[in-house]
């Protein structure tokens, strides 16, 4: 293929972005899925929504799928360095060549008639990625809320709602009440439903699954992973018990999502893994960029923590972590959250935070963030700059985070993986074609 299609139409699909921007309706993604052929209905889907950890589980179920022999085509959002990341077919992101061609036959299929948001073209993509492949099985994350989210147009097997926080507030609501129903919003009528929400949450959650006439469960009422004495993890549900098992992403929280992965799995019959491949799938996953080790000496852990909730958990493991050691900080944030709170919380295990500036144009301002931050303090501009310094600067007993945005996180893995640096490059390109950089 020519050397700049891939660039040039991933410049389109971001200069439409910049143009549409979010607009959450149904009808139009239902009406160009109709005319593609409904590749979304080629194949079971296991549909994941939630605030935090969506990701997280939706690639453990994938790799529990995939340790069963199953061809899984796993769709995801944000991607962290590539834009394939977001759509992944038997572990490997699609290849550019995928991407140019399915675009091409989005446009060409709806010619004048497309009036689709970004992401409902990504998604399109997705399932027509998925449909040619034959995956069977797909797992796919909803990008924003739930009711109205491009992905909701499918009849899943299961329905998963990880946890319910604060975010996205201007899309969803400004309470978790408001939230919660709009993420309740994937379930569908006798569709099994599991989740990891708390207190009002999972009670509207709970009450939407009865309107449906759907089974609803819940995380450490119906089903859990525990810690067992011999240091391995235990799950335990209405179908048994599962033992011996061994999580490949570090933190507590992701016991939670492991085990709403697992039960989800055992919720479809038809995609039950057997106990062998639940042990090998939950053991091996791999998901950068959240608590993720990238170097020991100073211990350095990238996360992609943006909201309230997510920066809770990371404060939490890093108390662990840490142990008295020195705690310092690499923040970067997009300017619509709530990254008051965000570094008021880093603000009580940091000694000193560092403040940059995501290479988005949505990032806030470093000088702006200033006042929030009670610890010792100092801003940088340039985050790969900043993440080079603060390395420099750090002694081997210390512990580096980075945190704030999954978008610094992809701003900083070309640099810490040098693998990555040309699918970065590609990256930088079609933004700078798009004028967004």
């Amino acid at each position: 293929m020519a050397v700049d299609a891939y660039i040039a139409t991933l410049a389109w699909l971001y200069r439409l972005e910049a143009k549409r921007g979010i607009d959450l309706k149904l009808d139009r993604v239902r009406r160009a899925a109709k005319a593609l052929g409904n590749p979304e209905r080629a194949a079971p889907t296991l549909h994941v929504a939630g605030t935090n950890g969506k990701g997280s589980t939706a690639a453990m179920m994938a790799a529990m799928l995939a340790a069963d022999g199953r061809r899984v085509g796993l769709y995801t959002s944000p991607h962290l360095v590539s834009f394939r990341e977001r759509i992944a077919i038997a572990g490997v992101p699609i290849e550019e060549q995928a991407v140019v061609d399915g675009v091409q036959r989005i446009r060409a299929t709806l010619g004048s008639t497309l009036d689709l948001t970004c992401f409902e073209v990504m998604t399109l993509l997705a399932w027509l990625a998925f449909a040619d492949a034959r995956v069977d099985v797909v797992v796919l994350e909803a990008g924003l809320g739930g009711r109205l989210d491009a992905t909701n147009i499918v009849t899943p097997e299961v329905a998963v709602i990880t946890n319910i926080g604060f975010d996205h507030e201007e899309y969803l609501g400004h309470d978790l009440a408001s939230i919660a129903r709009e993420k309740a919003g994937i379930i569908k009528a006798g569709i099994p439903v599991v989740s990891g929400a708390t207190g009002e949450a999972a009670t509207i959650i709970a009450d939407a699954a009865a309107a449906a006439g759907s089974a609803c469960e819940l995380v450490g009422r119906d089903f859990a992973l525990t810690p067992s004495t011999d240091g391995t993890l235990e799950f335990r549900s209405r179908a048994g018990t599962i033992g011996s098992l061994a999580l490949g992403l570090g933190g507590a929280h992701q016991r939670s999502n492991a085990a709403l992965a697992v039960r989800a799995l055992e919720l479809a019959p038809a995609l039950t893994p057997p106990p062998s491949a639940v042990a090998a799938g939950l053991a091996t996953v791999s998901w950068p960029g959240r608590l993720q080790v990238v170097r020991r000496e100073p211990l350095v852990l990238l996360d992609g923590a943006h909201n309230a909730a997510g920066i809770d958990a990371l404060v939490s493991e890093v108390r662990t972590l840490a142990a008295g050691r020195r705690v310092r900080v690499l923040f970067g944030v997009m300017r619509d959250k709530g990254w008051q709170g965000m570094l008021r919380a880093l603000g009580e295990v940091a000694t000193e935070i560092v403040l940059t500036r995501p290479r988005q144009p949505r990032s806030a301002p470093p000088e702006s963030l200033l006042a929030a931050v009670s610890c010792a303090v100092r801003t940088a501009d340039d985050p790969v700059e900043a993440y080079r310094s603060l390395v420099a600067e750090s002694l081997a007993g210390d512990v580096v985070v980075i945190a704030g945005s999954l978008f610094l996180v992809g701003d900083l893995l070309p640099v810490i993986d040098p693998t990555r640096t040309v699918d970065a490059e590609r990256e930088r390109a079609a933004a700078r074609l798009a004028g967004r950089l």
